[in-house]
């Protein structure tokens, strides 16, 4: 069995959870009875979006549908959008607004309840259906190939529902329904190196197609979908090697915060009698330890060539989980072995030196 070149360490996940603070309403026909929607802050395109000023930006969009419950019953007939598609609501870049004016909708007067559900953005195409009632939303999905079309899928679900004292404005907490993830790269050895190769590091045998409902929070994953391997966009990384800060081992960034492979949550198994048929990494680099002179003494690759190199990668993701593993090269013995050592000791021999008389 071939050990495995790297030891992964995961970093603690980072959560980005949804804080409980209006923006500024969209006040629209503020004297009358139009519905307008907010949404809260810090809701987290291979862009995900990280709070709700992003989340603003000028035609950034999202789909909602509402049902309404007369005399506490929930009329299974939407009172705004279909049970297939949610109405446009577009942000101007402060305010969130109908895309089209035929689409508004108003607040019932005589203490009717709405259930509002929606889904962000509103154009994606890896949402392959979308099904609206009064039990809530459910989106059938298929994660995008190339991490560029990946988008941050956001839902949000508002029920029971009346008028506000103050304005017409109900706010939609959006939430994330993928996982983020992000990769470092450091040495475990103070004379170790590693570049990596621009867009490097792949990861394989993924589930990418599933379908997400908003009353259970959860997913669905299509076992029976063909697995999928997805690369991260990076630039090439040169000289990564051990870093102390704080006191900590630290580690290299690849890619950047702004770029993000957007995944559906799912259990990850390494196989480790037989990595390719596990969940696995593939980092395309050059490893090598530098002479006190500068000169370059390869381990792994050489001076014209990256070398690809497998690792096993386990663990579970969740929703709304922003994860970064950290690739720490040389941590434990494999295709780079660290020299080690065994001893002998020589045994004396006795020599017979004669008896000196003493007198």
């Amino acid at each position: 069995m071939k050990k495995n070149l790297l030891y992964m360490l995961t970093a603690a996940a980072m959560l980005a959870g949804c804080a409980k603070n209006d923006v500024v309403d969209s006040e629209i026909n503020k004297e009358g009875n139009l519905i307008g929607f907010s949404t809260y802050k810090n809701i987290s395109r291979g862009n995900p979006v990280d709070d709700n000023n992003e989340f603003l930006t000028k035609d950034n969009a999202f789909g909602v549908t509402a049902f309404i419950k007369i005399n506490a019953v929930l009329n299974e007939s939407p009172y705004m959008g279909t049970t297939a598609e949610g109405i446009q609501i577009v942000s101007d870049g402060a305010k969130w607004t109908y895309a089209q004016a035929s689409d508004q909708a108003y607040w019932p007067v005589n203490g009717e309840l709405l259930d509002f559900y929606a889904y962000s953005p509103h154009e994606n195409a890896a949402i392959t259906a979308k099904t609206f009632a009064t039990t809530g939303l459910t989106l059938n999905y298929t994660v995008p190939a190339e991490e560029a079309n990946q988008v941050d899928l956001m839902y949000a679900v508002a029920t029971n529902q009346t008028k506000p004292d103050n304005g017409n404005s109900v706010t939609m907490p959006f939430k994330h329904a993928l996982t983020q993830v992000h990769f470092a790269i450091g040495t475990s050895a103070t004379n170790l190196f590693v570049d990596v190769e621009e867009n490097g590091i792949q990861i394989h045998n993924l589930k990418n197609t599933g379908t997400f409902a908003s009353s259970t929070e959860a997913w669905t994953l299509n076992t029976e979908a063909t697995p999928a391997s997805y690369t991260v966009t990076s630039d090439a990384i040169n000289e990564a090697g051990y870093q102390v800060t704080n006191g900590a081992q630290a580690f290299t960034t690849i890619g950047s915060a702004d770029k993000a492979l957007m995944l559906l949550p799912q259990t990850l198994e390494a196989n480790t009698e037989n990595v390719g048929t596990g969940n696995y990494l593939t980092i395309n680099c050059k490893i090598y330890q530098k002479l006190a002179d500068g000169i370059k003494i390869y381990l792994k690759g050489s001076e014209s060539k990256y070398a690809p190199v497998t690792v096993g990668i386990s663990g579970e993701w969740k929703r709304n989980q922003k994860i970064t593993y950290n690739l720490n090269i040389g941590a434990t013995a494999g295709i780079l072995n660290p020299i080690e050592f065994e001893t002998t000791v020589e045994e004396w021999q006795p020599v017979d030196g004669g008896t000196i008389e003493v007198k």
